[in-house]
């Protein structure tokens, strides 16, 4: 009986103990199937939530209350998108939007936990329009906060009164733009940087104390090919950071040839973690037959400029988010885990 008491009391510490460091969330496709999975900060301990091959479950993120993992998919295939929440150990998947919008983006949680916003279309006199909208999670409720707005990436503040989103401008690209948490005032904070390229800023994600903004920046213009046409020539793919106090603007370290797709702070604004495909070719008209490499994610710590690559498996690991174990209550349970190195293929 003592020796049965010993071995649950250490089954119980090490369930605490994964359950203190399971803090990334991030959705991937691997060997064709769409999922979201969960994992310590280091890569290991990889657990699968929920997965579709048709439904495709996709860009996740946490509840800054820890409470609950935010996901999209289809409705049904090749159908409509729709917002869905569930626990952080895969349990209670619910479905918290009608599948009315044929394109929802990226959703960004309220610091208190009780609402989104995201961009999307809305129907105006029988015609589409981009709009940014505010969704109530216990009643349901929509309000578009700003109309006939096209804007993507969508970030809420820490502190509530502020989102931060990406937007075309200019036809150079698009760059950050804020507003307040209404949807008054809708202006540029980042301005565009001159030159000739086309330059996409995109991304941006508020620091944890919100006097940061990081986000990705992609540099390319074209080059017209006989027989084949226009052909986009990259130049550089950057990781910067907005200090919204000095009003620096600060690159990272990480190689300019590493494609990033989603980003966000780690280890309470010293790191970063993201998904990004390495070695795609600069300078040069994009090969016809160029093979994109898989997208992994990387964690980069920010003072010493150490680069981590977490996820090993040949697929599509993008839409990251970080929690704090200061707020995250539980950890997966009776999902497959997959180890560091050992991947689902």
């Amino acid at each position: 009986m003592f020796l049965r008491q010993i071995i649950l009391y250490f089954s119980l510490l090490m369930f605490l103990t994964s359950a203190a460091s399971a803090k990334i969330v991030f959705s991937s496709e691997r060997s064709g199937v769409q999922g979201v999975y969960i994992m310590d900060d280091d890569g290991s301990n990889q657990t699968l939530l929920t997965e579709s091959k048709e439904l495709r479950p996709y860009s996740s993120c946490w509840s800054p209350n820890g409470k609950y993992i935010l996901f999209k998919r289809r409705h049904k295939p090749h159908r409509e998108s729709v917002i869905f929440l569930m626990n952080p150990d895969g349990t209670n998947i619910r479905q918290i939007t009608k599948p009315e919008n044929r394109y929802i983006g990226k959703v960004s949680f309220s610091p208190d936990s009780t609402s989104v916003v995201f961009n999307t279309f809305v129907r105006v006199n029988d015609k589409e329009e981009h709009s940014i909208n505010v969704l109530n999670i216990a009643t349901g409720q929509m309000k578009i906060i700003a109309a006939d707005f096209h804007a993507t990436y969508c970030d809420w503040s820490p502190d509530g009164k502020n989102i931060i989103f990406s937007k075309w401008g200019g036809g150079k690209g698009r760059t950050i733009w804020i507003m307040s948490s209404t949807g008054d005032n809708p202006r540029v904070l980042i301005p565009p940087p001159g030159g000739g390229l086309i330059t996409e800023r995109l991304a941006p994600r508020w620091s944890p104390n919100g006097q940061q903004i990081i986000f990705l920046q992609e540099e390319y213009n074209f080059a017209h090919i006989p027989n084949v046409g226009n052909t986009r020539v990259y130049h550089a793919f950057r990781y910067i950071i907005f200090d919204r106090n000095t009003r620096i603007i600060r690159e990272l370290g990480i190689p300019k040839d590493m494609e990033g797709y989603s980003i966000d702070w780690m280890d309470d604004g010293k790191s970063v973690v993201f998904g990004a495909r390495k070695g795609i070719p600069l300078n040069i008209p994009m090969p016809h037959d160029f093979v994109f490499p898989p997208c992994y994610v990387y964690k980069y710590v920010i003072r010493t400029g150490k680069l981590t690559q977490l996820t090993e498996d040949p697929g599509w690991d993008q839409t990251i988010d970080w929690i704090s174990d200061d707020v995250l209550p539980v950890t997966p349970v009776g999902k497959k885990k997959i180890s560091w190195g050992n991947l689902k293929r």
